[in-house]
């Protein structure tokens, strides 16, 4: 092989490459483009960045109920910057297709954060737990919080404007054992895994408990700056 030949071959690989990592990407973030892509296929805005499926009926209501669960964020930690996309569905099959179980799911992308409320999530505590997921992206920024940000954290922070009962603090049992190994899953494949979901829920919400709420923003900015997780968070 000349080298013209090489040079054109090793261009050529190169591209195609890359073109595999793309649409490898785009495939696993399907269902966050299909979410941010959901005023162009017959879904309602109610309000800005507030969109509803065709089907939903209490759209007033749960416009309301995102706007308490924005102030319950606020009255926690602080102001919220974040501005993420939020969809609501009438229904569980309306979730799956956008990636989410009947209850709400939040996708993050480098364009932000896309907020699913399913038909069993419509509520204050449902609404206030995943804005506090939008928030937390948004202070540390995309990349930072792939890297830096364990799901066990994300969802112990999340519970803390969460009142359902299951997840009030005064309502917990759980052992010191659990509560450490919860710390260990880094990954959402990790957390929600298997059967012990939902006690690696109310183990994260045990481990922040010690959180200071009003000076979460503050951490999480210092690992926008760079700081590592460990550093800025000692659990």
């Amino acid at each position: 092989m000349d080298f013209l030949n090489r040079h054109l071959w090793l261009k050529r690989t190169l591209m195609l490459l890359v073109i595999g990592v793309a649409l490898a990407g785009m495939f696993s973030q399907r269902h966050a483009l299909a979410c941010e892509a959901v005023g162009f296929y017959g879904y309602q805005q109610l309000a800005p960045n507030i969109f509803a499926a065709p089907g939903v009926e209490n759209q007033e209501q749960v416009v309301s109920i995102i706007q308490d669960g924005k102030q319950r964020v606020a009255t926690t930690f602080g102001t919220m910057i974040a501005t993420p996309k939020i969809v609501i569905v009438a229904t569980k099959a309306e979730a799956a297709r956008l990636g989410a179980n009947s209850t709400a799911t939040a996708h993050f992308t480098p364009m932000g954060t896309c907020i699913i409320l399913g038909p069993n999530g419509q509520n204050v505590d449902v609404a206030a737990h995943e804005l506090v997921h939008a928030e937390v992206g948004q202070r540390v920024g995309w990349l930072r919080h792939w890297l830096e940000i364990p799901v066990w954290f994300n969802e112990g922070v999340a519970l803390m404007v969460d009142h359902r009962e299951p997840f009030l603090i005064d309502n917990i049992a759980i052992s010191q054992e659990a509560i450490d190994a919860v710390k260990t899953l880094k990954t959402g494949r990790a957390f929600f895994a298997g059967a012990n979901t939902h006690q690696h829920y109310v183990a994260a919400r045990v481990a922040v408990n010690d959180l200071e709420p009003l000076q979460l923003y503050q951490q999480l900015e210092r690992i926008r700056n760079g700081e590592r997780f460990e550093a800025v968070f000692e659990f």
